[in-house]
């Protein structure tokens, strides 16, 4: 086994894999999956009628049905009237140890950890579920963000007990090392430190080969910087306003929660949108949306999701998850559908403004990344939730399907081993009923789903317990 130390907590790995769970490892004869739609996660066309093979944890061979031999002995799954997607990466992922179960029964077989999570923990973690003593999905591990001062007036935040505070670009240099040190895959950074001090993170991350995630109030600063994503759609909401008082205004209001993170998207400035997205695309920034946890009451496919959220978490099968997840999913939809009309029309707004910038920004060629950021939300089906929102508002499902493999996996250089069902690359896919090229909302039909080849636990136990619990508080019950 291995230990990690924790403060006073002590973090076990037992490197015995549990009998239930996720069974990774390569499998020693070849697997086939005949007839199904093939969504690769590339953004290319469909391929109807398929035939994938799978041996030693990698596909080996991907392509019409009638192209591809089948080799001798191999196992033959009938996928007739079914799709193939490449397994989910949850492209904002907070990752919690509640969350293994729900994670895999969408299809989310990777979670790119970008939460202030202790980094003693977050490793364990991603070393337990290679071992098989954690089940859930594969992790990539940042952890404690690395962020400056906060602005005068406005206190310690929450966030900050597990913070990395620096002030200098020495402190961020060191703060990086330290992360790398204890074997973090990336960085994450706050939008409070200063420009020079994040430059200096940023160098320093890429110095040793990690990539860089953050928060940012002017994403020109950001891919000057060389983040690889920035974080959330409010970053184009305070990049976009030109007035620097009446950014500086909106950002403290909403720092002290006088005004609500879905209202300040009202106050973006559509005319800054093409400025923006040109730096992004020529430095290559990729970005994060965010906005199921913040719109989808406002989505043409509102009731659809309200249903689903509140049938899953009443499942008495998750009775364990947190109190506070279910009626922050009521009291959310409920805000929306109390809303005064005149309310409701200025979010609307913000709302519409967004869609527009998604639409420019992928038509340009940038790159989106889904995620769950579950504030109101559940991890792992907020995915989906952002898929239809992305459909929503113009792009293709094959598009919307890219946004949460394959441009995950390039910001965090692991394309060329996930991401895609593509030959060679490990074998994370799922199977859902129906076709999603078609009808997005099928990405949640979900059948079956394998990482690494492997055929994974896809069920709710209502005894599911991570055996290396967080070592700090979730969220008040409250």
């Amino acid at each position: 086994m291995k230990i990690f130390w924790l403060g006073a907590r002590t973090i076990v790995i037992f490197t015995v894999a549990f009998i239930s769970g996720c069974t990774l490892g390569a499998q020693s004869h070849p697997l086939v999956i005949e007839g199904a739609t093939l969504i690769d996660g590339t953004g290319r066309a469909a391929v109807t009628d398929s035939t994938v093979i799978i041996q030693d944890g990698r596909f080996q061979a991907v392509g019409k049905r009638g192209e591809v031999s089948i080799p001798q002995g191999a196992e033959v799954i009938d996928a007739k009237g079914k799709s193939i997607l490449p397994g989910l990466i949850d492209g904002h992922c907070h990752y919690r140890d509640w969350m293994g179960e729900v994670y895999l029964a969408y299809g989310v077989v990777t979670c790119p950890n970008i939460s202030n999570n202790p980094v003693e923990w977050i490793v364990a973690q991603r070393e337990g579920v290679k071992n098989g003593s954690v089940r859930g999905p594969r992790v990539w591990a940042s952890a404690n963000i690395i962020d400056g001062p906060p602005p005068e007036g406005t206190g310690t935040l929450r966030r900050q007990r597990t913070s990395i505070i620096v002030d200098s670009e020495d402190e961020a240099r060191k703060a990086v090392r330290d992360l790398v040190e204890k074997g973090v895959d990336g960085i994450k950074l706050f939008e409070r430190l200063k420009p020079q001090v994040a430059k200096a993170a940023v160098d320093e991350a890429h110095k040793y080969g990690r990539p860089v995630f953050g928060h940012s109030l002017d994403i020109f600063t950001a891919a000057a910087n060389g983040y690889q994503s920035v974080e959330h759609s409010w970053s184009v909401v305070y990049t976009s306003i030109q007035d620097p008082k009446k950014k500086h205004d909106l950002d403290i209001g909403r720092m002290l929660r006088k005004v609500d993170t879905d209202e300040v998207h009202a106050q973006m400035e559509p005319a800054m949108f093409d400025k923006i997205i040109k730096v992004m695309i020529e430095k290559n920034v990729h970005w994060s949306t965010t906005w199921a946890t913040w719109f989808r009451p406002l989505s043409t496919y509102a009731d659809e999701m309200k249903r689903r959220e509140l049938a899953l978490l009443r499942n008495p099968q998750l009775k364990y998850l947190p109190a506070y997840i279910l009626k922050d999913t009521e009291s959310f939809f409920a805000k929306y559908e109390k809303m005064a009309p005149e309310k409701r029309n200025e979010m609307m707004s913000g709302y519409k403004m967004l869609q527009d910038f998604v639409r420019r920004f992928v038509k340009a060629g940038g790159k989106i990344h889904s995620g769950s950021d579950p504030n109101h939300v559940v991890p792992g089906y907020a995915v989906h939730a952002e898929l239809q929102m992305l459909v929503e508002a113009g792009l293709t499902p094959l598009q919307a399907i890219s946004t949460a493999s394959i441009n995950v996996a390039q910001a965090w250089g692991k394309d060329k081993e996930y991401g895609s069902v593509e030959k060679g690359k490990v074998a994370d896919f799922f199977i859902v009923r129906g076709d999603p090229s078609k009808n997005i909302s099928d990405t949640q039909n979900v059948e079956t789903v394998f990482i690494e080849g492997k055929k994974s636990d896809t069920s709710f136990h209502a005894d599911y317990k991570n055996p290396m619990p967080r070592p700090i508080e979730d969220r008040p019950e409250s």
